[in-house]
């Protein structure tokens, strides 16, 4: 691992709106953002390579310490991309809960559930735990882990 490279300061997702985002994820992280704000300044478009860069930004406390920030883009304005998880480029962030059924229950109608329910992973590291993919309102994929009995097995 490089010497240089210390730490993960955020994970950042662009999104189409941001108040259904702020909405969607401080349900799911049972939390609302610790801050919000636009920015209209020079550095950042210098920073991203866009002339005229006006963009909002929630920030959320994640588990583990981490943060997440939800960037909606005004300017240049946003498009649209395949957010299929095969496609090349596309990621997604895990959680691990305690009682998967019970979470998944609960972002029943609020979230793109991607199998009717939890499934249990019959091999691998994981095994005798459950997973479930869901997808947020832009499409960006979310994992959800129940760690098995005993722990993962590396």
């Amino acid at each position: 691992m490089s010497d240089n490279l210390t730490t993960v300061d955020h994970v950042g997702y662009t999104v189409s709106d941001l108040d259904r985002s702020v909405e969607f994820w401080a349900y799911l992280l049972e939390r609302e953002p610790k801050a919000r704000k636009t920015w209209d300044v020079p550095y950042l478009g210098r920073i991203q390579g866009y002339e005229d860069l006006k963009v909002e930004a929630a920030f959320f406390d994640l588990p583990g310490g981490l943060t997440l920030e939800l960037v909606a883009y005004h300017s240049p304005p946003h498009q649209t991309v395949d957010m299929e998880t095969f496609n090349v480029g596309n990621g997604h962030m895990s959680f691990v809960t305690t009682d998967l059924h019970r979470t998944f229950d609960r972002l029943r109608g609020r979230a793109e559930l991607r199998s009717a329910d939890p499934v249990r992973i019959e091999w691998g590291p994981y095994e005798g735990g459950y997973a479930a993919r869901i997808r947020d309102p832009d499409g960006i994929t979310i994992e959800l882990v129940q760690l098995p009995e005993g722990g993962v097995k590396m």
